[in-house]
């Protein structure tokens, strides 16, 4: 005989069967290393030492990714900011701080 709580623990059951994994998307990757880009980025410029140029890579890998990330969003006003004001700043410290 079925109780009252026989119909929702088969839900239950239910429920249980037909939960599906979820991926994660690229661009929430792509966002994410670009975080973990920047802060490294940001620590190095911040620490002054002999690598801190470096600090300018990670930052315009940062920007780069941050970049594709908002291609795939197709998020416009993100591509224009990153596609612009974040990589030319990127790769002028890049300049100033490695080659020239």
């Amino acid at each position: 005989m079925c109780t009252p709580d026989c119909d929702s623990n088969t839900q239950q059951l239910s429920d249980r069967g037909s939960r599906r994994r979820t991926r994660t998307s690229p661009h929430l990757f792509l966002k994410s290393s670009s975080s973990i880009c920047a802060l490294i980025g940001g620590i190095l410029l911040a620490s002054k030492l002999e690598i801190s140029g470096y600090g300018f890579v990670f930052l315009a890998m940062s920007s780069s990714q941050l970049l594709v990330a908002s291609i795939q969003e197709r998020d416009i006003s993100m591509i224009v900011y990153a596609g612009s004001v974040f990589l030319f700043v990127d790769c002028f410290g890049v300049y100033r701080w490695l080659i020239a």
